[in-house]
């Protein structure tokens, strides 16, 4: 079980954005600035004021955590012997949990703040649409056990996403912008496996003799 799971899966996908999304080329020899800022605060007044320049930032604010139950397993637990096969090891199927992002672009800059704004969320739209799982290496790299499973990544993630996501713009009080949902769906491993001693010897009593 790793009681930092959520802070430790939040620092994969921010080397993952910055590494792997806004640094890619767009094909015609122009790069993103790889320094664009990324945030992880609410995108308020206070966010604004204090973390947005003229280069564009990135918000990245979590307004979801939800049990992601198209994951859900129903097969039996795992097991295994150990070394000495004197006991077998039950691991039971962990939660998969759904962490879904609200992705916004934001600038200061006084001319030309909209295009830019929309060009980094174009580099998002199709870095993030080219992935699946969020990459083993960077998962490591954090110490995020995600195996056998993955991390499933998932744009504009799910049927209550929009809904909520304007809920959250009506309580910080803004306006609001261009936005793109990604929801990690986060394997949980919440339950501690089973250590059951294995039947080696089974002893027959064959006296059937009536009392």
């Amino acid at each position: 079980m790793d009681p930092n799971i959520i802070y430790n899966t939040q620092q994969a996908l921010k080397t993952f954005l910055t590494e792997r999304i806004l640094s890619m080329s767009n094909g015609t020899g122009a790069e993103l600035d790889s320094d664009i800022a990324l945030s992880f605060v609410a995108p308020d007044k206070s966010f604004y004021d204090k973390h947005v320049s003229d280069e564009p930032t990135v918000n990245c604010y979590l307004i979801g955590v939800a049990e992601d139950i198209t994951r859900r397993q129903s097969e039996p637990p795992r097991s295994y012997l150990n070394v000495s096969q004197t006991h077998r090891i039950h691991h039971k199927e962990p939660r998969f949990v759904s962490l879904t992002y609200m992705l916004t672009v934001w600038s200061k800059a006084e001319a030309g703040s909209a295009e830019l704004e929309h060009m980094v969320l174009s580099y998002l739209l199709c870095g993030l649409g080219a992935y699946d799982f969020l990459p083993e290496d960077i998962l490591a790299k954090y110490g995020v056990e995600d195996k056998p499973y993955g991390i499933r990544t998932q744009l504009f993630g799910n049927e209550h996403s929009e809904k909520v996501s304007g809920h959250v713009w009506q309580a910080l009080g803004s306006t609001p912008k261009p936005t793109l949902l990604l929801s990690l769906s986060v394997p949980v491993p919440v339950f501690t496996p089973d250590v059951l001693p294995v039947i080696q010897e089974i002893e027959t009593n064959m006296d059937n003799k009536s009392a």
